[in-house]
């Protein structure tokens, strides 16, 4: 089981149990995650090229738990939960008020009405009057924040869709809020800080922004990084996290490790099998350690 937070080096690899990769001419990469050497021979004649794949953030915190997680979340079909619909509808309110959505004026998402309304026009852009209040609410609370609403309102760019290159791989994403010097996203969340930093770390909302910043300013220094929260339940309550540089260049620090890893994997899996779970690291007959942590001791 790997650690919340990880940099860059061989040690984090031997540490865990793991040969730290090569992209040396010549030199195969590791392939012993977790089968045996009649599956790692099978795999190298079939293995996927990373020239065919592109990443985006969720894709890498999918590989982040285990390859099992990746493969799932690369075939799975997507249906919004309602938190994420109304996180979505506030992001569209803050961040694309000219955008329009349907709201139909029914109380839940069973109603008659609302399911002709997703057959003819898609779950996405359909709403219920209740989802559409709920969004409100959150939106006029964002703005309402002097903060948030300066940075949302001096933004030079929102919901940008941006494409770059990490140690090789391709990535996509949308990065909610790209100013001169600065870049934001907006999160709806529990944003008690005590658990927020904690929040921060287990979600890799930090990788995220590292990427974004890596993607739009080169990871340059000089810009600042914030996280925009608001709490989904009444009173609304919005905060402005900026981050320190130590937390953005662990976020950075994580995901090219994630990167080298995924690459490494990517390599030696066919496409279709299913890879092993947390435990990929494990020998097939050994189960893994829980040992107490640190903190506890």
């Amino acid at each position: 089981m790997r650690p919340r937070i990880l940099q860059k080096g061989e040690k984090y690899y031997k540490k865990w149990g793991l040969e730290f990769p090569s992209d040396e001419p010549g030199k195969e990469p590791n392939y012993n995650y977790g089968c045996t050497y009649e599956e790692q021979i099978k795999r190298r004649k079939s293995r996927m090229k990373l020239d065919t794949i592109k990443l985006s953030f969720s894709a890498l915190k999918a590989f982040s738990r285990s390859p099992a997680h990746f493969a799932y979340y690369k075939k799975r079909k997507f249906k919004g939960s309602a938190p994420m619909r109304r996180g979505k509808l506030t992001h569209e309110l803050v961040l694309e008020p000219e955008k329009e959505v349907l709201v139909i004026d029914v109380a839940t998402r069973a109603n008659k009405q609302f399911k002709e309304a997703v057959e003819q026009y898609g779950e996405d852009g359909v709403f219920t009057r209740k989802e559409y209040n709920e969004a409100k609410n959150l939106a006029a609370a964002v703005m309402n924040h002097p903060l948030a609403n300066k940075l949302i309102n001096e933004a030079t760019s929102k919901e940008e869709h941006i494409h770059f290159d990490l140690d090789g791989v391709k990535f996509h994403g949308f990065a909610d809020i790209i100013g001169h010097d600065y870049i934001a996203d907006l999160k709806i969340t529990d944003n008690e800080p005590k658990k927020f930093q904690r929040w921060v770390l287990d979600n890799l909302y930090h990788m995220q922004l590292a990427l974004y910043s890596h993607a739009v300013f080169n990871s340059e220094a000089k810009i600042k990084h914030y996280l925009i929260t608001c709490d989904p339940n009444a009173p609304y309550g919005v905060i402005v996290y900026e981050l320190t540089a130590e937390v953005m260049e662990d976020g950075f620090n994580r995901a090219r490790l994630e990167v080298s890893m995924f690459k490494d994997w990517y390599r030696s899996w066919d496409g279709e099998s299913t890879p092993k779970s947390y435990d990929y690291s494990e020998p097939l007959d050994s189960p893994m350690t829980l040992e107490l942590p640190t903190w506890y001791r």
